[in-house]
């Protein structure tokens, strides 16, 4: 009867043999000089051809010495330095493992490797995917804020729906840009259509209107909701600086007339 130790064995090279059979990966094993001790996987025909144990008793060093990235590392492994690489060849991805071992106690290394073709084409697929979501989210941000040039110096903004410091902070970035761009006078902030503000925002707000101002433009707030007033008074916002009006058509109305008195020729 077997005993428990040589069974494990057994079960062991028979685990082995499967893999190496019937997946595409290759296992070779060096002894300290860099000799083929151990050749052999089904992923060694689709690395460029070769057979099983065609490279046994031969030097790593001498056959692939024109994969110096690969010969190094087996030169690092059996110095006792694993690595990791992943390398391109015959219009395949491989990722390769080099592991130190020691064989009858003298020092070697194993590598391991395994066809991740499939594997980094779904990685570069989800990729791929997910720069086109953050395309079309910062498109939806945009259309959800967009900044219109109604008149000749003078952009709008209409915000709408539940804005919080993260939006408004975008938000900000984007209208100053656009004022320096275009030259502009005046800013209308629409928050006709916000539904609610965070503490946080409704200070973004506030500042916002201080930033337009140092880039020499107006800013100007209408449609602000009875709720949205009452959170920034809670907050002891100062107000007094700030132009707002009851809605975007009296804000329009304000610039033009603002610009008319100043003898600007698009206002006429």
């Amino acid at each position: 009867m077997q005993n428990e130790p040589e069974a494990e064995i057994g079960e062991a090279e028979l685990l082995l043999r499967a893999v190496l059979e019937n997946l595409p990966v290759a296992v070779c094993r060096y002894d300290r000089e860099g000799i083929f001790r151990f050749h052999d996987g089904k992923g060694l025909e689709l690395s460029g051809g070769v057979r099983p144990g065609e490279h046994l008793g031969k030097s790593v060093y001498e056959l692939y010495a024109g994969s110096p990235e690969g010969v190094e590392a087996i030169r690092q492994a059996i110095e006792g330095k694993g690595s990791h690489l992943v390398t391109k060849a015959h219009g395949l991805t491989w990722e390769t493992w080099y592991v130190p071992v020691r064989h009858g106690g003298e020092p070697g290394a194993v590598s391991i490797t395994m066809d991740a073709t499939a594997a980094r084409q779904r990685e570069q697929e989800l990729r791929n995917k997910l720069e086109l979501i953050e395309k079309q989210q910062r498109v939806i941000r945009d259309l959800a804020t967009p900044i219109i040039e109604v008149w000749d110096k003078v952009l709008t903004l209409p915000m709408v729906g539940v804005v919080d410091s993260l939006r408004i902070a975008e938000v900000m970035d984007n209208l100053l840009t656009a004022i320096v761009n275009k030259d502009a006078r005046y800013a209308i902030l629409d928050l006709t259509g916000v539904d609610a503000v965070d503490t946080r925002t409704a200070g973004y707000i506030i500042e916002m209107i201080k930033a337009i101002r140092l880039l020499g433009a107006e800013g100007i707030v209408t449609g602000i909701r009875s709720n949205v007033a009452q959170t920034m008074i809670a907050l002891g916002l100062d107000l007094s600086g700030v132009t707002t009006v009851g809605n975007l058509r009296a804000g329009l109305k304000l610039c033009m007339r603002r610009m008319a008195a100043a003898g600007d020729a698009g206002a006429a």
